[in-house]
């Protein structure tokens, strides 16, 4: 599958640059590699794209595939998926401009396939672009396996049954791979056991009787949920006169049990932001705070916090913050605990302002972040330790829960077909197959149907389930595992000012494999701009060398 321009891939007649690269690899076509498509042909002065995507979907990726579930929501509103940093509302501009529907609840949700519907015409209209401004792109449906970077320069990229080589590479392959530890049952056994539930059409055939045992609080969690309880299994959420939302169960009798180690839920992101006006979270001061202190340690970072939080009329309710579930006595105590943390998020969400400030703040400051572990601001054993104590908890608030979502969990929650379990550990396959062992921190739960949406991906370069790609690169000293202070890590080291693998002249990374050097997030923004950044260095790099 390939869109040709009519010129050949030498020098562009409009390049003011000398040496600027003519040819780039994009290496994956999802949301990151769809973004680096239309930069390329749309801001560089670059004669020839190739793009390589395992699956041949060009565009949607794979949290936005077009024939996905219905009920996975988009997490982000509608008015903020975008494909470039400079407009946030791309694509409610395109819904708005194709009259979808969805145009006139721009604080929605979308289901996710609806954006890779996006992504798919951000593919095609880039196709048009390029071959208007004689810019050669070739779609090549194949997996990468291996790339060389030859003494004479440039780069080779191969896969099976070909080879090209051009000038630069950005490796956008996304979401790392899956590194469930749950042992499958055998053929024939009772249980069921589901390592994802994307793409997964055999979760609708649960018996309506079922009790889901859902390894992991996050919102993928929160799509089986919505999948479980989906109109069409007869289950309905209707209003009651003070606008509750009340579940009504019908024929559906499932029952959903979320098992995480913490047993935090997601934060709930208000439909109307605060006003954020920074002054103590900010580069210059944790800059010089950091060169100052010899780096910073994570009760700066607090302190800094409850500063911006008396300066907006607010506080942070820190214990709650860091043990949600102090004093709980048994699991019915817990399970009471996560319903009024979630209804007290959702009031906070539904009412805005300074209820919903940590959300708020920590959305506003998420380049900050960014750029704090990018310039490695902590000390290594405050980064470590952030790592280890604290990154699971703070994703909460950097990755939230969308409002219908959240009323919906409350409401199953209320009904009883919603229990939260903290504390799970591995499950335990019996030896008949017929069924799981999950401990808790109170006790120990029987599962028949499994599904594990821990988000357990392996970021580790030296991981067993790397692709060919990344393992061939590391073999031949292309990639390196990311390290803190000498010691390795996850993610790939890369300069984090270009994005350039260490290792490499013209390899450039942008995807999650950048989670250990940076902190990635499931923004859209944020995977936008680090495209963008990357782009930019590949097409300076020529001058600065020069």
């Amino acid at each position: 599958m390939s869109g040709r321009g009519g010129t050949a891939a030498g020098a562009r007649a409009d390049d003011p640059r000398v040496g600027a690269p003519r040819h780039v690899v994009v290496v994956g076509c999802g949301f990151a590699g769809t973004g680096a498509l239309w930069q390329l042909v749309h801001r560089h002065p670059v004669a020839r794209v190739t793009v390589l995507e395992a699956s041949g979907e060009f565009g949607p990726g794979f949290p936005y595939r077009e024939h996905d579930c219905a009920d996975y929501l988009i997490n982000n509103t509608t008015d903020t998926m975008c494909l470039a940093p400079t407009h946030r509302g791309a694509f409610i501009d395109w819904l708005r401009m194709t009259g979808h529907p969805g145009a006139d609840a721009p604080a929605g949700h979308l289901p996710r396939a609806e954006f890779g519907r996006f992504l798919r015409e951000v593919v095609r209209a880039s196709l048009v672009g390029a071959s208007i401004r004689g810019v050669r792109v070739d779609l090549v449906p194949h997996e990468a396996t291996g790339i060389d970077e030859p003494p004479e320069g440039g780069v080779v990229v191969r896969w099976a049954g070909g080879e090209v080589r051009a000038d630069a590479v950005l490796l956008t392959t996304g979401r790392c791979p899956a590194a469930s530890r749950v042992e499958p049952p055998p053929p024939g056994a009772a249980a069921r056991f589901f390592p994802t539930h994307v793409c997964r059409d055999d979760l609708d055939a649960l018996p309506l009787d079922a009790t889901v045992h859902v390894l992991g609080a996050s919102l993928s969690a929160y799509d089986v949920a919505n999948r479980l309880f989906a109109p069409r299994t007869g289950a309905a959420f209707a209003r009651d006169a003070d606008g509750t939302l009340r579940f009504e169960g019908g024929p559906n009798a499932r029952r959903v049990v979320l098992m995480s180690r913490s047993g935090r839920l997601k934060k709930v992101g208000g439909r109307t932001r605060m006003p954020i006006r920074r002054t103590r979270l900010v580069e210059p001061v944790l800059a010089a705070m950091a060169a100052e202190r010899g780096g910073l340690v994570l009760e700066d970072v607090v302190k800094l916090a409850d500063e911006e939080a008396a300066a907006h009329g607010c506080r942070i309710d820190w214990p709650t913050v860091i043990a949600p579930y102090a004093g709980c006595a048994d699991a019915d105590g817990l399970d009471a605990r996560a319903g009024a943390l979630l209804a007290g998020d959702l009031h906070a969400a539904r009412t805005g302002g300074g209820s919903n400030f940590l959300v708020d703040l920590v959305g506003d400051a998420q380049l900050l972040l960014w750029e704090a572990f990018a310039r490695r601001w902590l000390r290594p054993e405050a980064e470590r330790r952030y790592r280890r104590e604290i990154e699971s908890a703070m994703l909460g608030w950097a990755a939230t829960c969308p409002v219908p979502t959240a009323e919906r969990l409350l409401a199953l929650h209320r009904a009883g077909r919603l229990v939260v379990r903290a504390g799970a550990g591995a499950p335990a396959l019996a030896a008949d197959g017929g069924s799981y062992a999950v401990p808790h921190r109170f006790g120990t739960e029987r599962a028949t149907v499994l599904v594990d949406c821990t988000g357990a991906l392996d970021r580790r370069l030296d991981g067993p389930h790397q692709p060919p790609l990344y393992a061939s690169m590391r073999a031949a000293g292309l990639l390196r595992p990311f390290e803190l202070d000498g010691e390795p890590g996850e993610g790939i080291a890369v300069d984090m000012a270009t994005y350039r693998a260490h290792g490499t002249r013209a390899v450039h990374v942008a995807g999650m494999m950048l989670w250990g050097p940076g902190f990635f997030t499931s923004s859209a923004f944020l995977t936008a701009r680090v495209v963008e950044r990357a782009l930019d260095a590949i097409f300076e790099a020529p001058r600065r060398d020069g």
